[in-house]
């Protein structure tokens, strides 16, 4: 569509618009999983994930979770670990779950407050492994 057109009818922009918003892909879907926590049942903070860099074997500078996060996925593709960068997330995944079974074996209580994370937290992992199974498939096309 070119410019003229715009110019003969100006609702046209909206149309522009819907044409080049994109549709969310997948690694964007996979990045939101992971940085909300009512969808994963964790919280990954910064330092988390500085520290998985670390894990990973690579420094990388502090910035907003869901950049550090993609650009950890591209250092790992890089570098032919996905996955082991997803068995990173994994293990942290479970000291998390750890963590909250610790709180709820303390005080009995909250259980009824964190099982829902618990589970979130468990269905995070099987989407996990399920990726990591995928990584291979990927690998032989």
């Amino acid at each position: 569509m070119n410019e003229k057109d715009l110019m003969k009818n100006p609702f046209m922009t909206n149309m522009k618009f819907l044409q080049q918003a994109q549709d969310e892909t997948e690694f964007q879907r996979i990045l939101k999983i992971l940085t909300v926590p009512a969808k994963s049942g964790v919280y990954i903070s910064r330092y988390d994930l500085k520290k998985m860099g670390t894990l990973l074997g690579v420094d990388i500078p502090v910035k907003e979770r869901k950049e550090m996060l993609k650009d950890l996925f591209i250092y790992a593709k890089q570098m032919n670990a996905v996955k082991e960068f997803i068995d990173i997330i994994i293990d942290f995944v479970n000291y998390r779950i750890s963590q909250y079974q610790e709180i709820t074996d303390s005080f009995p209580k909250t259980e009824k407050v964190m099982t829902p994370w618990v589970k979130k937290a468990q269905s995070l992992i099987q989407f996990l492994e399920n990726m990591k199974k995928e990584v291979d498939i990927y690998k032989n096309v």
